[in-house]
């Protein structure tokens, strides 16, 4: 299941932000990193492995296009948008 998006924040905040959800002090859901590069983050969770990719959007190169991919649906991916969501107004 593929979930995308587009934000104005950068690349880089969006991943800090997903990052934030699984492993920061107030996070979300529990998770490990299973590999990251500049532009996506695959975390393992109990239910199986989600990816956050994150990279300039093709058609409007001002925003960050977001894509959320699980093997099956998960109910965390619309809290981790809306998450990334509110990181905005931060």
């Amino acid at each position: 299941m593929t979930t995308e998006t587009t934000t104005a924040r950068s690349p880089g905040a969006v991943l800090a932000t997903a990052r934030d959800f699984f492993l920061g002090q107030d996070r979300m859901a529990d998770a490990w990193i299973e590999t990251e590069s500049e532009s996506h983050i695959t975390f393992c969770t109990f239910r199986g492995r989600l990816s956050v990719a994150a990279m300039a959007d093709p058609e409007t190169p001002a925003k960050t296009r977001i894509r959320v991919t699980t093997l099956r649906e998960e109910g965390m991916v619309p809290r981790l948008i809306a998450h990334i969501g509110i990181g905005a107004r931060k």
